[in-house]
């Protein structure tokens, strides 16, 4: 992460209690797709349920949205993953629909779900 193009990645550690707990970061996307990010995040599960995540979220968003040209951040998560679908909607994003079938994940194929903010949407 630390040689990565600062115009394309932008990535951060996750920290509560003096300690790293997680990660976030948005990844531009190219072509017709270069003023958009994708959004991808993870966190200990001890730390599961306490809002640490949904603040994460908001506050990258707001740092990207401020310091690119980037105008809408979307995120797929896990159809079956409510918890982190639930983040992303008390973040402020909505949810565009299905994608069925979409992944493979031991051995299982999945659908996700896409969400999406945009720059021009009041997200905090």
């Amino acid at each position: 992460m630390l040689s990565a193009d600062e115009d394309k990645t932008f990535a951060f550690a996750v920290t509560a209690d003096n300690k790293v707990i997680g990660s976030i970061g948005v990844f531009r996307q190219e072509n017709i797709h270069r003023q958009t990010g994708e959004l991808g995040y993870c966190i200990a599960e001890e730390y599961w349920g306490k809002g640490i995540m949904t603040e994460a979220v908001k506050q990258i968003c707001t740092y990207v949205f401020d310091k690119s040209d980037i105008i809408r951040i979307y995120a797929e998560p896990f159809a079956y993953n409510a918890a982190s679908c639930r983040v992303l909607e008390k973040a402020g994003f909505q949810y565009e629909g299905t994608l069925r079938n979409n992944a493979m994940k031991n051995g299982k194929v999945i659908d996700m779900r896409m969400y999406s903010l945009l720059k021009t949407v009041t997200y905090i």
